[in-house]
């Protein structure tokens, strides 16, 4: 049962599956990078969040903080704001930019309150935050950070929205170009079955491991990615915030270099270099469609959901397996 063919075709079906959601988030990640998504993202959360008539003003005043303008290169926003930073960056600005901060709350309200941007919603949510947390001056920067931290969680959620939205276009572009059929595909490894034996030892073979684990994969998860990331309060970390886009490209190189060695019915030629399309009926083309847009769906479920089912299916495949054997040794009479 555990050695059936129909394991050994959901295996290969879910490495498809793997390799062609990490080459879509790996070209995500590319055009993330191209685009400044992470940036733009963070900088729509935080005018959504400090809003008001003066809001693009408060938002520049932040950015132009030495604590905030510090994390980026020259002439680019960070795609990263870590809390403390935030909290205290927003203080100095709702002080007046003294550059130091009072220890008591309650002067640290009366410098708020006397500030430009007291009347603000944002800054009226501020010192209602400091209120709340009386003379504890410490309390009342964390009440600050939970409340960014808040925001962020929800700027995490569009940007995730977003990504997804991007990873199914491209994979619709890779899975037609490719011609990455899903029907086609599990119907060979159904029929094929040294082509399928093959598959299934590539998906158990260390090497595999190794590559899919290495992957940086920033397509579905908030922001974050895979080896796998932890995305943080909403935000990406910088550990993929990396402005090298050589990575990536390196990364979709190598993952479709290793679709196509898994020699698989992928491509629109044939071996003789002929359009396989040749002759398609309506049908035909429906089917084909069809193929393709499983595909597409499947990928859009990230490299995580594909990566651990993989595993499970490899686990589940070997604990089948027959012990060896072993013959007992027999009294001699």
């Amino acid at each position: 049962m555990f050695n059936s063919p129909i394991l050994d075709v959901a295996i290969g079906m879910v490495l498809v599956y793997v390799l062609i959601s990490l080459l879509c988030s790996s070209i995500n990640e590319i055009i993330s990078q191209f685009l400044k998504l992470r940036a733009k993202n963070l900088e729509a959360g935080l005018a959504n969040l400090l809003q008001s008539e003066q809001g693009d003003q408060f938002v520049a005043k932040i950015y132009s903080h030495p604590l905030i303008n510090g994390l980026s290169k020259p002439g680019k926003k960070p795609s990263y704001i870590p809390p403390k930073n935030f909290s205290l960056a927003l203080m100095d600005v709702m002080s007046g930019n003294t550059g130091k901060l009072p220890t008591d709350n309650k002067l640290l309200l009366q410098s708020f309150e006397t500030g430009h941007f007291a009347n603000t919603e944002a800054g009226k949510v501020v010192i209602l935050l400091l209120n709340e947390a009386g003379n504890d001056a410490k309390k009342a920067r964390e009440n600050i950070e939970n409340w960014y931290n808040d925001a962020m969680d929800r700027v995490g959620g569009w940007y995730k929205k977003t990504t997804q939205y991007i990873i199914f276009v491209i994979a619709l572009v890779v899975c037609f170009s490719l011609n990455i059929d899903s029907i086609k595909i599990s119907q060979t490894l159904w029929t094929d079955t040294a082509l399928r034996q093959v598959i299934v030892e590539t998906a158990t073979s260390q090497s595999t491991h190794d590559l899919l684990s290495q992957q940086p994969v920033s397509g579905n998860t908030t922001q974050g990615t895979e080896a796998i990331p932890t995305p943080v309060n909403g935000q990406i970390t910088d550990a993929v915030t990396t402005d090298n886009v050589m990575e990536p490209i390196d990364n979709s190189a190598a993952l479709l270099a290793r679709i196509k060695d898994l020699k698989l019915p992928i491509g629109w030629h044939d071996k003789e270099g002929k359009w396989i399309s040749k002759g398609f009926a309506g049908t035909d083309w429906f089917i084909k469609l069809m193929g393709i847009l499983i595909t597409a769906l499947a990928a859009s479920l990230g490299a995580p959901f594909w990566f651990q089912l993989l595993n499970k299916v490899v686990d589940l495949r070997a604990a089948g397996k027959q012990p060896a054997k072993t013959s007992t040794p027999t009294k001699a009479d």
